[in-house]
């Protein structure tokens, strides 16, 4: 793939993680605000017209709070489908900054509402 398409590619994915986000959409303000950067560059990233270096890209993932990796991650890609079809339960643990012993109590839930 070449540079100009992985940077429009990645630029991309943060639009649609930065609305994708389970409740209200997360604004481009509030995200500059969040990773630290100017909303203008944010804005150039997202359209694919900047290339962010990787402590810039650190920033805006964690902001977003996905992994580094998730920026770099295509739909269509095999694998990708069911990871995205649990993306909305991952937000709510998220949100809910839920713990390990958290995750293990609705896990036991889950098996027991479908055992």
């Amino acid at each position: 793939m070449a540079q100009a398409s992985v940077v429009k590619e990645v630029g991309r994915k943060i639009r649609q993680l930065r609305l994708s986000r389970v409740g209200p959409k997360m604004t481009q303000e509030e995200l500059s605000e969040r990773a630290r950067i100017s909303v203008s560059f944010l804005s150039m990233i997202e359209r694919g017209e900047r290339s962010p270096h990787l402590e810039t890209l650190a920033k805006i993932a964690l902001a977003l709070e996905v992994r580094l990796a998730d920026l770099f991650l295509h739909d269509d890609e095999p694998g990708n489908v069911v990871e995205s079809m649990f993306r909305p339960l991952l937000d709510a643990c998220r949100k809910h900054s839920l713990g390990k012993r958290d995750v293990d109590r609705l896990v036991s839930v889950v098996r027991s509402l479908f055992a």
